[in-house]
């Protein structure tokens, strides 16, 4: 349940940034939406954990442009793609169960309920 409501804050507020560029297809958002869970898991789990002073915002954005730029999207097409989903509650909960599902088998447990950051015994990301 806390992976739904996180994956939803950021929905929320990245929806409020802006509307604009051709949605993405399902299966594109899908990854998408892995790799911002990801990012946010390292940034909740490590980076705010180990530099609490850190503005989460100004971080959050640059791991979002990060990712963004992996996938080969802009922000306006995350933004538009999701407003288009939203409309479309059944398609947005198949793919957040998508990757929450996918989350559930790269840790090999129920994460649902667990807030266990995805960090190598090192220390070091793993996304």
């Amino acid at each position: 349940m806390h992976r739904y409501l996180y994956i939803s804050a950021i929905l929320v507020t990245l929806v409020a940034c802006g509307n604009s560029g051709s949605v993405l297809p399902k299966e594109k958002m899908e990854k998408v939406m892995w790799d911002v869970a990801q990012s946010s898991e390292l940034l909740n789990g490590y980076v705010y954990y180990k530099y609490p002073e850190q503005n989460r915002a100004a971080l959050n954005n640059v791991m979002l442009d990060k990712v963004f730029k992996i996938h080969h999207i802009t922000r306006e097409q995350f933004n538009k793609t999701l407003d288009y989903y939203e409309k479309r509650p059944d398609e947005l909960k198949t793919i957040i169960d998508t990757v929450v599902s996918r989350q559930k088998r790269t840790l090999g447990k129920d994460t649902s309920s667990s807030s266990t950051p995805i960090l190598s015994r090192d220390g070091s990301a793993t996304l």
